[in-house]
């Protein structure tokens, strides 16, 4: 499965993302379109936790320039530290939106349906209707690090579309509610944006922004996570939820890495994570739980 990689040159942008986008197989027509960000904490974009309007409105100028008529949503949920209603302002997405004629749906007022699935933890889950309708979909998830996960790419970033505000339950089985919840809902396309990502082990949220310059795209979300994994300096099979997304038939761990880092040494990309403090806080939870 192919993943191509575009370094930024500079503030160019627009460019990167034409050039990322020239390389993925778009579909002819797409009368409804849906993005889902990474938008999880009230976070200053600088910081690299959330969507950041730099790269967003790059990806909605290119999808105008394929799509001049279409309706193009972005689409996000409450979760536990946040309203999707409020952070698109909070964030400065709503400007983003209106310059190309985009909308800002609030995925906890949209109407949801329930989708029977063979997951790992689950046998049927709510989906909200917008994601399931769109001709296309797009998963644009931040490269950030996770204390609970070791990474947060294109699987995690759909753990936002489960419905309840609270998801702190679905911690307990966090991999496996990952996985499940990428049964329920199938983007057709994953762009990452690798430019201003988090490393640490605070991450997702409390990390350190750390600058790679760099977009990833792809249709296999299996196959992106386990690219973006690598370049992080992780193993790929040792991220649970990638292993188990890769069982579960969501794609494949092999991939042939295209683009501007193809043949690169991947070192300078690597992330800072510590694997001990990981593995204790692992443990120190079995123990609290």
């Amino acid at each position: 499965m192919r993943v191509s990689t575009v370094q930024i040159a500079g503030a160019d942008r627009v460019g990167a993302m034409r050039r990322l986008f020239s390389s993925l197989s778009l579909p002819e027509h797409a009368a409804r379109i849906a993005i889902k960000p990474n938008l999880c904490d009230y976070r200053a974009p600088e910081t690299g936790a959330v969507a950041h309007p730099e790269i967003v409105a790059p990806l909605l100028e290119v999808l105008r320039e394929h799509y001049p008529k279409a309706d193009i949503s972005l689409c996000e949920n409450d979760s536990s530290d946040t309203l999707a209603s409020n952070i698109w302002r909070y964030v400065g997405l709503d400007e983003v939106a209106a310059k190309y004629d985009a909308r800002c749906v609030d995925l906890s007022r949209a109407e949801w349906v329930e989708v029977p699935i063979d997951g790992l933890h689950f046998d049927r889950i709510e989906v909200p209707v917008p994601l399931l309708e769109a001709d296309l979909v797009i998963n644009h998830p931040k490269l950030k690090t996770h204390g609970k996960t070791r990474i947060t790419c294109a699987l995690k970033n759909l753990f936002g579309c489960y419905r309840p505000k609270d998801k702190g339950f679905l911690h307990r089985f966090l991999d496996e509610a990952i996985v499940d919840i990428n049964l329920a809902i199938r983007p057709h396309m994953v762009i990452v944006d690798a430019d201003l990502c988090v490393e640490g082990n605070r991450g997702p949220t409390q990390g350190l922004p750390k600058r790679l310059g760099l977009l990833f795209g792809g249709s296999d979300p299996v196959a992106v996570d386990a690219c973006c994994a690598k370049v992080m300096g992780f193993r790929p099979r040792s991220i649970g939820h990638i292993r188990r997304a890769a069982r579960a038939g969501l794609g494949t761990m092999g991939y042939v890495l295209e683009g501007d880092l193809r043949g690169r040494d991947l070192d300078p990309y690597r992330f800072k994570y510590s694997e001990f403090k990981h593995l204790f806080m692992r443990a120190a939870r079995r123990v609290v739980s």
